[in-house]
């Protein structure tokens, strides 16, 4: 079965999503990290690719259900495309990727967690950073060896300084882990800044914004081009 998968910007030559990558997105909360999660993962059902979301936070399928409702482009059978897990604990987390996930990534194309960081942040310290590094360095051997498609979401850390300047939680391992970084922001009009940067945090290309509504992200096909 031929998963191979890109989703890339419309607005430069840049992938947004790829097999083989890791795809790091941070952001404040309520910032549309779950809504973009959920979006993919329907538009790749449209198009008949299974994707798996481990959810750390509030349940995906509740923000799923939602968007089925809202939006008459979506229907219950996309769902089928779609394997979902609740995890609470770090544990947990650790467990799912290196046995449970094993037995999935020959047959999906994408595999999202929402959030990555989310168990780690509940207790943070030196083992649990040890623990999240492990997760991270699974994730890494499933993109090289099995040439999967991976997209972690993150939470920021405090603000740095008054210009209200942010850093994903436990910045230096998941940018060092990730092939591709993506920060979203809050623009003066309530849509949704979508930002590549390089490892060390700079930007490098800003994409068009987005806003978020019951039916989900209106703007994806705008936004970005999925490539099968």
């Amino acid at each position: 079965m031929d998963n191979g998968l890109t989703i890339s910007s419309r607005m430069a030559e840049r992938a947004f999503i790829k097999s083989g990558k890791i795809t790091h997105i941070y952001g404040p909360p309520k910032i549309g990290k779950s809504t973009l999660s959920a979006t993919i993962a329907l538009e790749l059902a449209k198009q008949r690719k299974k994707s798996i979301i481990i959810s750390t936070e509030r349940p995906i399928e509740i923000r799923m259900e939602s968007m089925l409702v809202a939006n008459e482009e979506y229907s219950e059978e996309l769902l089928e495309y779609i394997l979902t897990a609740d995890i609470l604990t770090i544990d947990e987390l650790l467990l799912t990727i290196n046995t449970k996930l094993q037995d999935y990534v020959q047959d999906v194309s994408l595999v999202i967690i929402d959030s990555l960081t989310s168990t780690y942040r509940t207790n943070a310290g030196p083992i649990t950073l040890t623990l999240l590094r492990k997760a991270l360095s699974t994730l890494q051997s499933l993109v090289i060896n099995k040439k999967l498609a991976i997209m972690f979401t993150n939470q920021v850390s405090s603000k740095m300084d008054q210009t209200g300047d942010f850093r994903p939680v436990a910045a230096a391992s998941t940018r060092s882990y990730s092939d591709i970084t993506i920060r979203l922001s809050k623009k003066s009009d309530d849509s949704t800044e979508i930002t590549f940067e390089n490892m060390q945090g700079e930007e490098e290309v800003v994409l068009d914004s987005f806003t978020i509504t019951s039916a989900g992200i209106e703007e994806i096909h705008q936004i970005l081009e999925f490539q099968m």
